[in-house]
């Protein structure tokens, strides 16, 4: 993933499944996938996705390559879904078009949606890209980041109920984001620098959950907390972090990871938070049901 300098800011073009439509509708199809491809920072300059093309797959499959209007409306079964966002698209200003903006995908792609009958439902494909002066878009990032990879999920546990709702998810790979808008840290002695964030948002890709996304959504607004410890030869080793919601009892740790990096150091010898990629077995629990498996770990400033 290529990072981006700090003081950028997260563009989240929004992606809606509600119900009706614009089309004729068989009984089974319970709503429509709206797919905004424009978004208006605070000072008022609207960026556009421009050249986009969505493929979505489940109980339907369709190829959305007619992106010319703003807003573009597809009829859907219910059902869960992925939605992909092929190669090829471009950022733009749209009093400047014809001229790219630097922008990075963040989001897993996939991403996974859920199509309900009279619920809507939202997606975000989030970017980040150079912040325009005080004129940020979507979510502001002065000191914020993210932390991102791929988890394999290699066990399930289920010894509440019945049916295991991740047992479907045992052997696959499910791409994930955690991002966040400011994070601060601390010392903890013996070289050891805490990083606390501001609330998350949490995304997962690739095999649609619709367990999963509860999870997100019960982890949307809660904060993660991460350690980075000191190694020797100026390497820095990933301790491991945690995101819980204990209203919910849901939460998602990772452990310290397996693979030291090359890091920076303050003057007295802590970690500081520069970006970085390490491997890190993961632990989902959701009340008495959850996963086990490892991820590749990336995370920025």
């Amino acid at each position: 993933m290529r990072l981006l300098n700090l003081g950028a800011s997260v563009l989240a073009l929004v992606v809606v499944a509600c119900g009706g439509g614009t089309f004729t509708a068989e009984p089974q199809e319970a709503g429509t996938l709206q797919l905004p491809l424009t978004s208006t920072s605070p000072s008022g300059t609207v960026y556009r996705l421009v050249g986009a093309a969505f493929n979505i797959t489940g109980p339907q499959a369709v190829s959305v390559t007619d992106t010319a209007a703003d807003t573009v409306q597809v009829p859907l079964q219910a059902g869960s879904y992925t939605i992909q966002l092929a190669s090829g698209w471009t950022m733009e200003r749209a009093d400047a078009p014809g001229t790219a903006v630097p922008a990075t995908l963040l989001s897993p792609n996939p991403l996974t949606f859920t199509v309900k009958k009279d619920v809507p439902t939202q997606v975000r494909f989030m970017f980040k890209l150079p912040g325009d002066g005080t004129a940020d878009v979507g979510i502001h990032v002065d000191s914020g980041g993210w932390v991102a990879g791929t988890i394999h999920v290699e066990v399930s546990d289920s010894s509440g109920p019945d049916v295991d709702p991740y047992g479907e998810l045992v052997g696959k790979d499910v791409p994930f984001l955690i991002s966040f808008e400011s994070f601060t840290t601390g010392r903890d002695g013996f070289g050891v620098t805490t990083v606390h964030t501001s609330p998350v948002t949490v995304q997962f890709g690739g095999v649609p959950s619709e367990q999963l996304e509860r999870v997100a959504a019960s982890l949307e607004g809660s904060m993660f907390s991460f350690t980075l410890l000191r190694s020797g030869s100026g390497m820095v080793d990933f301790g491991g972090g945690r995101i819980e919601n204990l209203g919910a009892d849901i939460r998602l740790e990772l452990y310290p990871g397996s693979l030291p990096f090359t890091g920076l150091l303050d003057a007295e010898g802590y970690p500081l938070f520069r970006p970085f990629e390490t491997e890190s077995p993961m632990n989902l629990w959701d009340a008495s049901i959850g996963f086990a498996g490892t991820s590749d770990v990336n995370a920025a400033p």
